[in-house]
């Protein structure tokens, strides 16, 4: 399995990504994450030295590279041959920022891609009021100056919540 998940910062790509790394693997050990600004060319090496091994962990092996368009374009030449001979119980999910004019076009192709969108003002308030004693108003400024952006969003409540002695 190979996928990657692309959109704005603080969609909850990295969530996802762990979310479906635990359901496959059904272990945490056998989850590896990885800064694609660490993914270089040695690395990838070593992983393909080691694609005849079993995962000792679960089901599944999976390898989460976050940031992947931040991998060297030699990291991504030699993640190519990576991709094409993973065996089943591997995989390989990525995430990236909406940049994947920073992935060569042969990498791309190599994964399911799926794009996240930024929810909208009212979903994030609707949010933050399911699940936290915030009135409408102060839900709705929070989720406008959010820009989209859940984390953010998060962020300010938790700021918010800590004013009012509601933390």
């Amino acid at each position: 399995m190979k996928l990657l998940l692309y959109g704005p910062p603080g969609v909850g790509k990295t969530s996802i990504a762990d979310m479906v790394a635990a359901e496959l693997s059904g272990c945490a050990l056998a989850v590896e994450e990885f800064n694609g600004r660490l993914v270089t060319v040695d690395v990838v090496k070593q992983w393909v030295a080691g694609l005849g091994t079993l995962s000792l962990f679960g089901v599944y092996s999976v390898r989460i590279i976050n940031e992947m368009d931040r991998c060297t374009r030699e990291a991504q030449d030699l993640l190519l041959s990576y991709l094409d001979r993973l065996p089943p119980g591997r995989a390989v999910i990525g995430t990236s920022n909406l940049q994947l004019d920073l992935l060569t076009e042969r990498f791309q192709t190599r994964f399911q891609s799926i794009k996240l969108m930024s929810p909208s003002t009212d979903d994030i308030a609707a949010l933050l009021r399911r699940h936290w004693p915030v009135d409408r108003a102060t839900a709705a400024r929070i989720a406008v100056g959010s820009g989209g952006c859940v984390r953010a969003a998060l962020a300010d409540l938790e700021t918010w919540l800590d004013a009012e002695g509601l933390a």
